[in-house]
């Protein structure tokens, strides 16, 4: 057989597995005869991959009833117990790192609380021991791990997993962070923007499990969004798409980092909020003087959600979502108000569609990212399972 054919066949086999896994994924359980009927395989080659798959402890078989008496029908489903998954996100003033099984469920957690932005060395400092104290957990499982996502503030090169000057973020600018995290943990590494992450993880694991469409805006010290399109992560030519923070909401407002003028970042993220309330303080005491009924501190606050409500309507108007999911470290302050928030944008938008507007929650919380992370992972396993199956 030649060299030629031999990599033809192996691309054959590769579609056809991530063919195979992706509908066992989406019907969470299913039979073989459905796997035929669905990817238009033969019997023959459905048995041989499925035991293949079987054999690597990517999937299980488990019974069901059929509906006939004395019979059941053998399913197909994703195996949570071998593997494990490493997430990590490097937020801007917290880090956080979880361990997850194939299925998404968390059995290892961790967060810190770092107060300020940190240069590489000192966020290398502090993730180290718990990334080595989740690797020992997984090894004395005995549970193989098969890599790591990373969530981190953008923009970056994904081909040299380099970040490109991302705002805010100061010593982190050309740093090879998949490079460094390869060479300590021996453990393939990915790595993407973090509100990139965030959606992942509610396509994979959250709200939109079982949907293809939805924008996530992480909103803290600065403002982003991630955007799933037919169940893909799309990115742009240039990997700036989604970037709604850098939407001008007031045209004589101040200029950005980005260049433009009057960005949603600029008054709708943390520190543009404590801006126009008086440049001091944080936001936990804004909204305590919020709560005290302190006029000028109300009067920001609902500026705030006013800024919010018209942002999330363009978003709904340019990007034609089936939801929108909202998170980060200033939508914890905000989602008391969310009913609110999502009538407001019901308004504002095309009578034709008010019924179907919807904003939810972010899923996981303080985690999001790094679950996302995760996300990043079980989605390259998927598309390529042969590759990842062979390095690990």
């Amino acid at each position: 057989m030649t060299q030629t054919k031999t990599i033809y066949l192996q691309q054959v086999k590769q579609q056809n597995l991530c063919s195979i896994l992706t509908y066992i994924w989406e019907a969470e359980a299913i039979s073989r005869v459905e796997l035929i009927e669905k990817t238009g395989l033969t019997s023959g080659t459905i048995t041989n991959l499925t035991s293949e798959l079987i054999e690597w402890g990517l999937i299980r078989e488990s019974e069901t009833s059929s509906g006939t008496v004395g019979r059941k029908r053998i399913m197909l489903r994703f195996q949570p117990e071998l593997y494990r998954i490493m997430g990590l996100d490097i937020g801007r003033s917290s880090i956080a790192l979880v361990m997850t099984d194939l299925t998404g469920g968390i059995v290892y957690s961790r967060k810190l609380d770092t107060g300020e932005t940190l240069e590489p060395a000192s966020v290398l400092a502090a993730i180290e021991p718990l990334m080595q104290e989740a690797l020992q957990l997984a090894a004395s499982e005995h549970k193989r791990v098969l890599g790591i996502g990373v969530g981190i503030p953008g923009p970056m090169n994904l081909e040299t997993g380099t970040l490109r000057k991302p705002p805010n973020f100061p010593g982190w600018d050309g740093y090879p962070i998949r490079k460094v995290l390869e060479e300590r943990l021996g453990l393939p590494v990915q790595i993407e923007d973090d509100a990139r992450t965030s959606a992942l993880a509610e396509r994979w694991f959250g709200h939109a499990k079982k949907e293809g469409s939805l924008v996530f805006v992480t909103m803290g010290m600065g403002i982003g969004s991630g955007i799933i399109a037919e169940g893909k992560l799309v990115r742009g030519v240039n990997g700036l798409y989604g970037q709604v923070g850098h939407t001008m909401l007031d045209p004589h407002g101040i200029v950005c980092d980005c260049g433009n003028r009057g960005c949603w970042e600029t008054i709708g993220a943390i520190p543009g909020i404590l801006r126009r309330y008086g440049g001091e303080g944080s936001m936990a005491e804004l909204m305590e003087q919020v709560k005290r009924g302190d006029p000028s501190a109300s009067q920001c606050y609902e500026e705030t959600l006013y800024y919010l409500e018209s942002a999330l309507t363009n978003v709904f108007n340019m990007y034609d979502p089936a939801m929108i999911v909202l998170g980060g470290k200033l939508f914890s302050y905000l989602e008391p108000e969310l009913a609110r928030i999502r009538s407001r944008v019901i308004e504002r938008v095309y009578d034709f569609v008010k019924h179907r507007v919807r904003i939810e929650a972010a899923t996981f919380g303080e985690v999001q990212s790094a679950v996302g992370g995760a996300a990043l992972v079980l989605e390259e396993l998927i598309a390529k399972p042969l590759q990842v199956m062979r390095r690990s």
